[in-house]
């Protein structure tokens, strides 16, 4: 258990430094692809229950196997909605985490579950909660469309679509 969480922690830093300053470069020679100029904001309405805005995973980094995913979800009902299960057919695992702070070190974890509130949002983001993607079977490209599908406490699932996008936006 230490060991896979050591190699998401460290799978996760290097997406952190790869997304270095270019106020020093730029790198206007290099070919853009659709995915570097989309904006990921999409708004996708699911089972006239939930709203989904800016959809998004990682590109993964070669020879590493770990994601992460982010959106904004809005509960557009009166009730909240406990979500507990994440899936998705492009890893071996998929799941809710969170980042937090522990001793002074950033840490994270599963959550058994996540609440959007009645008429209220959560995001999922860098640093905070997001979905984790782990043991990917094939690499995550830039501009790849995903499936992810949310299942709440009451079982109705909700699949959203992520765009991957490139390791220096997100």
């Amino acid at each position: 258990m230490k060991k896979t969480v050591l190699s998401i922690a460290l799978a996760l830093a290097a997406f952190q430094a790869s997304a270095h300053d270019h106020s020093t470069h730029d790198h206007s020679g290099h070919d853009a692809t659709a995915a570097d100029t989309k904006t990921y904001h999409e708004v996708q309405t699911i089972n006239d229950v939930l709203t989904v805005e800016n959809a998004r995973a990682k590109a993964t980094i070669p020879g590493v196997k770990v994601s992460a995913g982010y959106m904004k979800i809005t509960n557009d009902t009166d009730e909240p909605i406990r979500l507990v299960e994440a899936k998705s057919s492009i890893a071996k695992h998929t799941e809710i985490h969170r980042m937090f702070m522990r001793d002074s070190q950033m840490a994270m974890r599963k959550v058994d579950s996540l609440e959007i509130p009645a008429n209220g949002s959560v995001e999922l983001k860098p640093k905070d909660y997001h979905l984790m993607f782990m043991g990917v079977k094939d690499a995550l490209e830039p501009g790849q469309e995903i499936k992810v599908t949310l299942v709440a406490d009451n079982g109705e699932k909700f699949d959203v679509q992520l765009t991957v996008m490139p390791m220096t936006k997100y």
